[in-house]
């Protein structure tokens, strides 16, 4: 209706960008720092979720749980600082806007044009009625597609609180004998996994667990760990309940080594110490140990050299003696290995046999054995079969009077089973 006026709109509209140029940029700095920080939290998360048996066996869940909130603290002050910064964009756009028809209407209520404020008024009633309106049932869709996400998650937190383990009291010197009297385990009703498991092994005994693919073996490593509680029987430790023991005691005299090698993205000295208080002499002793301090020594940085998931690789055997180096650490009364030797090739192999040669009688060692040269150095050996105990004796007297351990020489490498 006003070429004149309709040109001044345009250019103020135009003019309206430059002041919003600063905001969108640091919108889109921030934004990239939010996405590295998401990067970093879910590769902490994903590191926690894979070391979550070493975390439980060495105690260090504190330490755990203080590094993931310190990810999602910084991730979720990234996010505001992003949305604020973009939704404040948005919102000195609109009220410019606003401020702009306001500014034009006066303009023409100045002139006397006719009706000018009763029209103004109307127009921004609309404009804000309509932008309120959406804005209330945007918030109601969210809250409604949400619900069930929230059901979910208060189910599985239920779960979880039902599920936790028995926190004992008992203070706990030393670790002179582990027994084992009727446990069994299901992880479904009806189906037990264990049953009527009996066994005694005192301290300084190296004892090797054998058996078939999904026989039972890493459930009976997880309830010796105290990871999983019995469903039947009882578990005693210097004929003590197990469950009574304080679980910060237990930490101190019990570690583990997993089958599958897990690193931190850390240094190799915080790998060895994994969040406890275990000064330098102590990680080299552990990495001597374990056979690893020379590989250490020989790589440019040492013992602050990064590895890890996203870290320059090292060796399959290397990352299995760092993991035997974290569990000897804290110089343990009771190690167990899950298929330590399962994967590696002979010279790491031949190390890590060494290395529990030499700590034969200093500790309490259970083996799960893959290949059956890991049993040269064992005590006795355990049968587990279809989820039973059927034999625990010495290598001579299984050589001679078991058929399953006597079937198991003739092939070079026992049956690898996952989880049982």
């Amino acid at each position: 209706m006003n070429i004149l006026a309709a040109g001044i709109v345009l250019i103020v509209a135009f003019c309206m960008f430059a002041p919003l140029r600063p905001v969108r940029g640091m919108g889109k700095r921030r934004g990239r720092a939010f996405s590295e920080a998401q990067i970093e939290y879910a590769g902490g998360v994903a590191e926690s979720i894979r070391l979550a048996e070493e975390t439980q066996v060495f105690g260090t869940g504190e330490a755990q749980r203080n590094r993931i909130d310190g990810l999602v603290e910084s991730a979720r002050r990234l996010y505001y600082q992003t949305q604020i910064l973009l939704r404040l964009a948005s919102n000195i756009s609109q009220s410019l806007v606003y401020l702009l028809i306001v500014g034009g209407l006066a303009a023409l209520d100045a002139a006397g044009a006719s009706h000018a404020g009763s029209l103004g008024a109307v127009v921004l009633i609309l404009v804000r009625a309509s932008s309120s309106g959406q804005t209330i049932q945007n918030s109601y869709q969210n809250v409604v597609q949400s619900l069930p996400f929230v059901e979910r998650a208060q189910e599985a937190e239920w779960r979880y609180r039902e599920s936790a383990p028995v926190r004992g009291a008992v203070g706990l010197a030393g670790v002179r004998s582990l027994v084992f009297k009727g446990v069994g385990y299901s992880y479904r009703e009806g189906r037990p996994v264990l049953e009527n498991i009996d066994f005694r092994v005192h301290s300084g005994e190296v004892i090797g667990i054998i058996g078939p693919s999904g026989a039972g073996k890493s459930t009976l490593v997880q309830l010796l760990l105290r990871l999983r509680e019995p469903a039947t029987g009882h578990y005693l430790v210097n004929n003590i309940p197990a469950h009574q023991i304080a679980q910060t005691d237990w930490q101190e005299h019990v570690a583990y080594v997993p089958q599958e090698p897990r690193l931190l993205h850390a240094t190799v000295a915080e790998n060895i110490s994994y969040f406890r208080d275990i000064n330098d002499r102590e990680i080299e002793r552990a990495a001597r140990l374990a056979r690893i301090h020379e590989d250490i020594t020989s790589w440019p940085e040492g013992y602050e050299t990064i590895i890890g998931p996203r870290a320059d690789a090292v060796s399959g055997g290397q990352q299995q003696r760092i993991c035997l180096a974290r569990a000897l650490a804290a110089k343990p009364e009771v190690l167990v290995l899950d298929e330590p030797t399962s994967a590696l090739d002979p010279t790491s192999e031949a190390l890590i046999q060494e290395s529990l040669t030499r700590l034969k009688h200093q500790l309490t060692l259970f083996i799960v054995a893959h290949r059956m040269t890991t049993l040269d150095i064992c005590d006795r050996v355990m049968i587990i079969q279809n989820g039973k105990l059927q034999a625990l004796d010495t290598i001579t007297h299984l050589q001679q009077h078991n058929t399953y351990y006597q079937n198991t020489t003739k092939t070079p490498a026992i049956s690898n089973g996952s989880l049982s």
